[in-house]
């Protein structure tokens, strides 16, 4: 969001997301708010977000860019909530099973009233869980291609959802041992086995042209606090591999 108040006003919010995410690498603190709770001098934004002041006086003026005029005290805690998560790769375990078999059965569609949501408050708690799913996939794809004697292909996994932003088609760009190119997306919730998950355009179309190499990574009960989980994988063309059900569309007037 926007903030043009406090120390951080109209500083680099990359600056101040480095900032966090190198304190929160440190290891000295098992979570945000432990962190909190030991600063004397901060400030807090409009959303909560909570930053030490003399952090936020010594980051860079920044006027452009897609960062301008956004909030550094978020920019901060994300970064330190990124940190946090490294730190607890090694600490997780996730079970290999095999995927749910569905029948074509069309779904039962229901019209009911929703209560309100807290979306911004849910796509931080997503963004964030999704973030730690796509983490341990790049972890696990490094560790299997070094074990396999396989280091410069290691080196050259990308994070691309990270390095080049969502929209591509998968989050992941890995190798097998041959060198041949891995495109693979990460699907992470709390929920169980049986719960569906959202699937975008992009990525039904970009399995269809990179069937061979396309892989989905579906993560489910994943408990974060006992850092314990489990996750199938899906190859090929998720057309075929999938049942779909459309939940939105884009609309144009006629």
């Amino acid at each position: 969001h926007h903030n043009q108040g406090g120390s951080g006003r109209h500083k680099c919010p990359t600056c101040a997301f480095e900032q966090g995410f190198i304190l929160g690498s440190t290891s000295n603190w098992e979570n945000y708010i432990a962190y909190c709770k030991t600063l004397i001098n901060a400030e807090s934004c409009p959303e909560g977000s909570i930053a030490p002041t003399h952090i936020l006086q010594n980051l860079g003026e920044n006027q452009g860019g897609t960062g301008r005029h956004k909030c550094t005290n978020c920019a901060f805690k994300e970064g330190f909530l990124v940190g946090i998560l490294e730190n607890n790769l090694q600490n997780i375990t996730l079970e290999l099973v095999e995927a749910p078999k569905t029948s074509n059965k069309q779904f039962k569609r229901t019209f009911k009233p929703t209560k309100a949501t807290d979306f911004i408050k849910e796509e931080l708690k997503n963004r964030r869980l999704g973030h730690l799913g796509e983490l341990f996939v790049v972890e696990k794809e490094r560790n299997f291609l070094i074990k396999s004697g396989k280091e410069s292909l290691a080196n050259k996994i990308e994070h691309s959802s990270l390095v080049k932003g969502d929209g591509l088609g998968y989050d992941i760009l890995s190798y097998d041992i041959d060198g041949n190119e891995k495109y693979i997306e990460v699907k992470t919730t709390r929920s169980n086995i049986s719960r569906p998950f959202f699937i975008t355009i992009n990525e039904i179309e970009f399995s269809k042209t990179k069937s061979n190499n396309y892989f989905l990574y579906r993560i489910f009960d994943f408990d974060t606090n006992l850092n314990l989980g489990k996750y199938y994988i899906i190859n090929g063309n998720l057309i075929e591999k999938v049942n779909l059900q459309a939940t939105q569309y884009l609309a144009y007037p006629i």
